[in-house]
């Protein structure tokens, strides 16, 4: 079941255009070690992460979508301003915001829909390991090219941009 927001059409825009400038769409991969019980496979999480150095911003996020974390992240000098993050993970809500700023997204357009792909794959794949609580994992070639896919797209630097048509 996805979550829905309670949020207007105005409210959607607003955290879109939040989540193209401070925002990050993405999977991090977490590569466990072989053991005698287990087989050293990968797992793939997606997750959501909007970045500022004000925290009630961030907050009032976390209040609107109705889940994720907030965390505090250390400063590289004492010069720099406090900063703050929120993380969202849970995936029923994690689709229900990406569904919800979709069509409002100028910069991560792409990000959010190969998430979206890769989360309903994840939810309609049957448990293959775990006892319930660790979540469904993934071990697909395609979860694995989808990771690198948006490795890509979100990767720091110069964009190559292909000209634009006259």
């Amino acid at each position: 079941m996805v979550t829905s927001l309670l949020l207007n059409e105005s409210e959607r825009a607003w955290l879109a255009g939040f989540i193209d400038g401070e925002g990050y769409i993405g999977i991090t991969l977490q590569q466990k070690k072989e053991t005698e019980a287990h087989a050293a496979s990968p797992l793939y999480h997606p997750f959501l992460i909007i970045a500022n150095t004000n925290y009630a911003i961030l907050r009032h996020i976390q209040m609107c979508v109705g889940g994720g974390r907030l965390y505090v992240l250390k400063r590289g000098t004492t010069r720099m301003k406090e900063s703050y993050q929120y993380k969202l993970t849970r995936m029923t809500t994690l689709l229900g915001v990406l569904y919800a700023v979709e069509p409002h997204l100028k910069v991560k357009t792409s990000q959010c829909t190969l998430l979206i792909e890769f989360v309903r794959r994840r939810m309609a794949a049957k448990r293959t390991v775990g006892r319930g609580s660790r979540g469904i994992t993934s071990f697909t070639e395609h979860d694995q090219h989808t990771y690198e896919q948006l490795l890509g797209l979100n990767r720091r630097g110069p964009m190559q941009y292909a000209p634009l048509p006259r």
